[in-house]
């Protein structure tokens, strides 16, 4: 297949697709049509056909879709393939809530450390991973391959530690501070603003109320 630009939306898709075929397989479901997981997920069929065909397809005329194939191919298609060491920068409620969410590992990203800035956090331990003072970020993540990095910190020191991260290394932030990063090219962010999700609620909630 052809390197070519695939769509946010497309992919911002392919986790979902990913799940749902993660349920079907587990329950010993071997194929399925695109009309099937169309009713399944709430997708037209000519969506999810749309979608897949930007990868090669994966289906068969009159078959449908190998579940357990199309389940690989996707998550090769996430990079779940392969290991991710990550770090998170913030030890306070989410950073220790993102810490014990051990699903991670199961989807290939290993929680290898965790910093903070408050003395009164540190030695303390998240799953076995003690949390560590700030002046120690640079030399863990040179040391240690780490490639991800989860930001769980205010707004207010965000920006300087999104730098330091990105000298020594840092090749993905995961960013839940609520500011926008300017990084370098090739830098991946993935910015998550909580609030700006529970007003999208809000919206929908008093809509649908209207109507």
């Amino acid at each position: 297949m052809e390197d070519k630009e695939i769509s946010q939306a497309v992919i911002g898709r392919l986790p979902r697709y990913f799940r749902y075929l993660g349920e079907l397989k587990d329950a010993g479901i071997e194929r399925i049509s695109s009309q099937d997981l169309s009713e399944l997920m709430k997708v037209t069929a000519s969506q999810i056909r749309q979608d897949f065909n930007n990868f090669g397809g994966f289906g068969q005329q009159g078959y449908g879709y190998n579940v357990e194939h199309l389940y690989t191919e996707i998550g090769r298609i996430l990079g779940l393939d392969q290991q991710h060491h990550f770090i998170i920068v913030g030890a306070g409620n989410l950073g220790r809530a993102l810490g014990n969410y051990i699903n991670f590992e199961k989807r290939g990203f290993i929680f290898s450390g965790i910093f903070d800035q408050d003395p009164t956090l540190v030695g303390k331990e998240i799953r076995g991973v003690k949390i560590m003072p700030m002046d120690q970020i640079e030399e863990f993540i040179r040391g240690n391959d780490i490639d991800i990095a989860v930001l769980t910190i205010p707004k207010s020191g965000a920006v300087a530690v999104a730098e330091k991260l990105v000298k020594n290394g840092i090749k993905a932030i995961w960013n839940f501070a609520h500011v926008d990063l300017n990084v370098p090219e090739g830098i991946q962010v993935e910015s998550v603003h909580l609030s700006d999700s529970l007003m999208k609620l809000s919206y929908n909630l008093s809509n649908s109320a209207r109507n």
